[in-house]
């Protein structure tokens, strides 16, 4: 009877034991899974960080350009503005690569339209970061701080570039409006740049300035947003390692 309840004993425990060993290895797994994930998001938000900083450098340069054309308003000549933008470039391509090359040949018409109406469109990465918001892993991290500045990259912070940027192209459209409108009236072909030296006025005037706030504050939005791209990527990179 002794014999019985030992050996019964000694199953009971090692069945108790191994489901023990099951769960700490399923945890570990899910951990290892986790801090994957976590190092992949950290090299898709490195990615955003060489991104932004360039961003910031074009929107610099759109800023500058705008300030120029209000500055100079009545006496501004169309070659000034091509200088203007061969000294701070934000017309761009970008290659199969990811490689920016800077764009400085320029006709009389549509360039320099989009000297004045240019808004540079805000396309940050963010594939991952998704991907882990619709599977709940972001959810699963436990490093409250990291979690906390993650949401606030894709939430605060994104959403008021989003904002500002949207802001800068409802301008950049009713600018595109003006030289629409004021070509129109000419019963010849005219190039966009000769429409504003004949036909400049207060009403430009007042979009492109109400266009340079809204850049203006893009701006200061953008260098919060890299800032906190910045401190996420050195958490992941001291806690969690890797990050290129």
């Amino acid at each position: 009877m002794r014999k019985l309840l030992i050996e019964g004993v000694v199953i009971f425990t090692s069945i108790i034991a191994s489901f023990w060993v099951d769960n700490y290895r399923e945890k570990n797994e899910e951990k290892a899974i986790l801090t994957d994930s976590i190092i992949t998001l950290g090299n898709e938000i490195s990615m955003n960080i060489e991104y932004t900083k360039e961003h910031i450098y074009q929107v610099k340069n759109l800023k500058y350009m705008t300030d120029v054309i209000l500055d100079n308003f009545n006496e501004l000549t169309l070659e000034k503005l091509k200088r203007t933008h061969d000294n701070n470039p934000f017309f761009h391509s970008i290659d199969i690569n990811g490689k920016t090359t800077y764009v400085k040949q320029y006709d009389n018409d549509v360039s320099i339209a989009w000297m004045f109406r240019g808004f540079l469109a805000w396309e940050p990465a963010d594939i991952f970061f998704k991907s882990m918001l619709n599977s709940g892993k972001l959810l699963d991290i436990e490093n409250d701080k990291l979690r906390v500045e993650i949401e606030s990259i894709y939430t605060k912070h994104e959403e008021r570039v989003n904002g500002l940027t949207n802001g800068t192209k409802a301008y950049s459209d009713q600018i595109g409006k003006w030289f629409e409108t004021k070509r129109n009236k000419y019963n010849s072909d005219i190039d966009l740049g000769i429409v504003f030296l004949k036909e400049r006025d207060q009403n430009l005037k007042n979009l492109l300035k109400d266009k340079n706030a809204i850049l203006e504050g893009r701006l200061v939005d953008l260098e919060f947003y890299l800032q906190s791209l910045q401190n996420v990527v050195s958490i992941i990179s001291s806690e969690y390692k890797s990050v290129n």
